[in-house]
């Protein structure tokens, strides 16, 4: 999350304290086995979500808040479900982690006291509930967890051999560019001028001026402040033009201007590394990965399924939140 929308969630999150602190008793609006899930809990969860769905002046309509507050609210009572497991199974979160995660929400206050006497004993507490049961459920899923993914190197080779296809990298460029920007609404005499701006920058690079400053001080690409470099990329990647200049180039070659809906490019091709079959001591590492994955994800669907017949939800509250 970005500085701005930590903000913009703290001021969110301010807001919301005082108006419950005002109104101190939240209703309940649904249930799962013995864990309640209160209006306040979905009003924090929601309001956590909300930074990411909208800026500063963003609006959401009515029909989107509704998604909004469905989603959040499906993930409280997902989360309950694991709450639920964890107390049966006699897990507990210990103090120290509860009070780091409870440090974005004391900023503005120098003390526990100081902010119960802001917002009042109950909101603080349903606060700390709603944090506390955020990471019993991580600790919970944790526990379900454990010892059960095993994947085997038999298994990881038998899935290099049987999708080698997959491992197949196409060939690969590293290239800077300079990029003289051309407004599609430009006339014919406009689009001439920027042409030839660009071809002098082709030919002053050819004669040895540095292309990293060429860039800098000339190209209209925000890479400019890397001296233009575009890193590497693969076949298939760029705009046709550009990659049909790239893949005549030879390493060390400058481009003329190439002409690509973005305007005019002068290219400086540095490196090319042929297409080629990826080795399985290249991929094992993320085979493993990704197998571990589908295996993580396949327990905790069947584990989520477990849940919901063990545990009942009180649907009539879901109903009367929507």
């Amino acid at each position: 999350m970005s500085f701005h929308l930590k903000i913009l969630f703290s001021i969110l999150f301010f807001f919301l304290l005082i108006s419950y602190a005002v109104a101190a008793q939240s209703p309940v609006i649904a249930q799962v086995g013995e864990v309640e899930i209160s209006d306040f809990e979905l009003s924090l969860q929601m309001q956590r979500s909300m930074p990411m769905q909208v800026g500063f002046h963003g609006k959401v309509s009515s029909d989107r808040m509704a998604e909004i507050r469905q989603k959040n609210l499906d993930e409280l009572i997902e989360r309950a479900y694991r709450v639920n497991w964890a107390r049966d199974h006699e897990i507990a979160v210990e103090t120290a982690r509860i009070e780091e995660a409870m440090k974005p929400f004391m900023r503005g206050y120098s003390s526990v006291d100081e902010m119960k006497s802001a917002v009042g004993d109950d909101v603080y507490a349903s606060l700390r509930a709603w944090v506390y049961r955020g990471l019993l459920a991580q600790q919970a899923e944790q526990a379900y967890l454990q010892g059960r993914i095993d994947v085997s190197d038999r298994q990881v080779e038998a899935y290099y051999e049987e999708n080698k296809e997959r491992f197949f990298r196409p060939r690969q460029f590293q290239a800077s560019h300079i990029l003289i920007k051309v407004d599609p609404a430009a006339n014919e005499q406009e689009r001439e001028q920027l042409h030839a701006r660009a071809q002098e920058l082709a030919a002053r690079a050819r004669a040895g001026e540095d292309f990293y400053d060429l860039a800098y001080f000339n190209s209209d690409d925000k890479r400019r402040f890397v001296g233009g470099d575009l890193g590497t990329f693969h076949e298939g990647q760029t705009v046709k033009a550009f990659e049909d200049a790239v893949i005549k180039m030879q390493p060390g070659e400058i481009s003329d201007p190439v002409r690509t809906r973005f305007g005019y490019h002068i290219i400086m091709l540095t490196a090319v590394e042929e297409a080629r079959q990826m080795r399985f001591d290249e991929m094992e590492d993320k085979i493993r990965t990704d197998l571990e994955q589908k295996q993580r994800d396949a327990l905790l669907e069947t584990w989520a399924n477990e849940l919901r017949e063990k545990y009942p939800l009180k649907k009539e509250s879901v109903e009367a939140a929507r």
